[in-house]
């Protein structure tokens, strides 16, 4: 793991927050995914807080569609698609509550870590064939599934299908049994000339999908430095691409304040400024298991709160019993002992404060510490 202090900085900077926009706050930047009643599905893209993409894919009329709009302060949205279909809602941390034209649909955000969550993101590129060229995008979720919109003059297709891992590796960052199955066979060198470097993060997969008009897809993809290389055959045709992924820069980073804490104005408290974002971190209080390093005495039972100013925005006490607790283990950097605290959120830019206490008024020294995650 890299540690990157330029893209997270601390709270002696505060003064930059200043400058941050005001909308600082858990983002709700994701995929959410619902079906819809008459048949098939629909993708909400949220990039932030402020704005969002929809994809539509209408398998009982044969229809795909697609379009974009702005997210107002209240979270309601109202947009009108490639295809003319009008669709208004409300944003909300679990979930997208819309109208599609008569439907009624309801979308629930997907989880950052999943089978998939090293290629996951949303792709747009040129296609190209022998004879022709389409705009495409895909919608690859942490869950293994894959959305594809293609464009091609006014013809819109799309479908959806899953994603068959073959290999997946953070190069020298890698964990243990990280490694998905095996090559099959395949050759990174048949997308892109590649050399190995062992802090390199790279994966490579199979998909298919069927398009919402009945035909099949497949494909090979490669991701490697930020871009899916790849190819896709369509009704005998082969395409091929180089997609960027389209997310906001990030890095992991880390910050740490280590404090004795008592009761009363005892808090331990570390500030710390998210520039660029919105970023996913991980928040961590440790106590118990700081003994193993010979420091004493320990917080036992620290707990965790993040401010956003005077509001409260995420706690934790003991993170096993945590509602995201898979999120949590997800990160790959859990706290070691079960009475630990930990606090998994996206933040839109500005500026927070960490506070640890001991439950039931315990004292002790604590160690707080603030990760930005490089999974977006």
């Amino acid at each position: 793991m890299k540690t990157l202090l330029s893209r997270l900085l601390p709270f002696g900077a505060l003064l930059l927050a200043l400058a941050l926009p005001a909308r600082a706050q858990e983002s709700k930047r994701g995929f959410y995914e619902g079906n819809l009643t008459t048949g098939g599905r629909i993708v909400f893209f949220v990039q932030g807080n402020h704005a969002l993409s929809v994809y539509v894919f209408d398998t009982a009329a044969r229809q795909a569609d697609f379009g974009g709009g702005a997210i107002a302060a209240n979270g309601t949205f109202a947009l009108t698609t490639q295809g003319n279909r009008i669709i208004t809602g409300t944003v909300s941390k679990p979930s997208v509550t819309a109208r599609v034209n008569a439907l009624n649909v309801t979308a629930t955000r997907i989880g950052f870590f999943g089978g998939s969550d090293d290629l996951g993101g949303r792709f747009t590129a040129i296609a190209r064939s022998a004879s022709s060229t389409m705009d495409v995008k895909f919608l690859i979720d942490s869950q293994g599934r894959i959305f594809f919109i293609g464009k091609q003059g006014a013809t819109i297709i799309g479908g959806f299908g899953l994603v068959s891992i073959l290999h997946a590796s953070h190069g020298a960052d890698d964990p243990p049994n990280h490694d998905v199955g095996d090559d099959h066979g395949q050759d990174p060198d048949e997308f892109e000339d590649h050399h190995e470097d062992p802090n390199d993060h790279e994966v490579r997969a199979n998909f298919s999908l069927t398009l919402v008009s009945g035909q099949a897809m497949t494909g090979h993809i490669f991701f490697h430095h930020d871009i899916l290389v790849g190819d896709l055959m369509l009704n005998g045709i082969q395409f091929t691409f180089r997609a960027p992924q389209e997310s906001s820069a990030n890095h992991l980073a880390n910050i740490s304040t280590r404090g004795f804490v008592t009761t009363g104005q005892g808090q331990l408290i570390s500030g710390f400024v998210i520039r660029g974002g919105p970023k996913l971190v991980i928040i961590r209080a440790l106590g118990p298991t700081l003994a193993a390093s010979g420091v004493s005495p320990v917080l036992t039972d620290p707990t965790l709160k993040l401010f956003h100013g005077s509001t409260l925005i995420g706690q934790n006490d003991n993170w096993l019993s945590a509602s995201n607790v898979t999120e949590i283990r997800g990160t790959q950097l859990p706290p070691l002992n079960a009475k630990e605290s930990a606090v998994v959120m996206r933040l839109e830019p500005g500026a927070y404060t960490a506070v640890v206490t001991g439950a039931d008024n315990g004292v002790g020294i604590a160690l707080v510490e603030v990760y930005e995650l490089d999974f977006d």
